[in-house]
């Protein structure tokens, strides 16, 4: 995978999720929470890459994205007035 492909996955998981508690949520499975039986067990699980069922992606990153795609839809809104 090079860069391009690569911030691009970001880029869907960003706009496909409102928060990254959302994002974590999404790759925890039933199993996981039958077996830890803790909902924030299996959040930090996931952020650190042991669990999940899809690609690591840091809060960091993730909130850094956020910010970006909202200010280019913003500056996207402003030039179209």
């Amino acid at each position: 995978m090079d860069q391009d492909e690569g911030l691009t996955a970001v880029d869907n998981i960003v706009t496909q999720f409102s928060t990254y508690e959302d994002f974590l949520d999404s790759q925890i499975t039933t199993v996981d929470l039958y077996y830890l039986e803790d909902e924030s067990l299996a959040r930090q699980l996931v952020e650190l890459g042991y669990r999940g069922t899809g690609e690591v992606v840091k809060r960091e990153d993730f909130e850094a994205r956020k910010a970006a795609i909202e200010i280019a839809m913003l500056a996207e809104r402003t030039q179209k007035k």
